[in-house]
């Protein structure tokens, strides 16, 4: 089963693609199959873009975190989270 995942995007990912959002399909119902997902675009399509910061990078729907083990949204919208630091 294929989802498109609306995807927003933050931080040091915003800057990578035209827009503020990403539109991804998706080969699984689970967070784990998305970010799989996003690392393969990124292999193609952001080649200045880390594996270990993707690896980092925390998925949430408007009004929580969610783990890799968890489904994926029923709206299919999510954002991505680069991992950052600072005070």
């Amino acid at each position: 089963m294929q989802l498109d995942i609306e995807l927003e995007l933050f931080g040091a990912l915003r800057g990578l693609e035209t827009g503020d959002c990403l539109i991804l399909p998706v080969g699984g119902e689970r967070v784990a199959d998305l970010r799989g997902a996003l690392q393969a675009h990124a292999g193609v399509h952001w080649p200045s873009a880390s594996a270990g910061m993707l690896a980092s990078c925390a998925f949430a729907t408007s009004s929580e975190i969610l783990r890799d083990a968890q489904p994926l949204p029923a709206d299919g919208r999510m954002a991505v989270l680069p991992p950052v630091s600072g005070g």
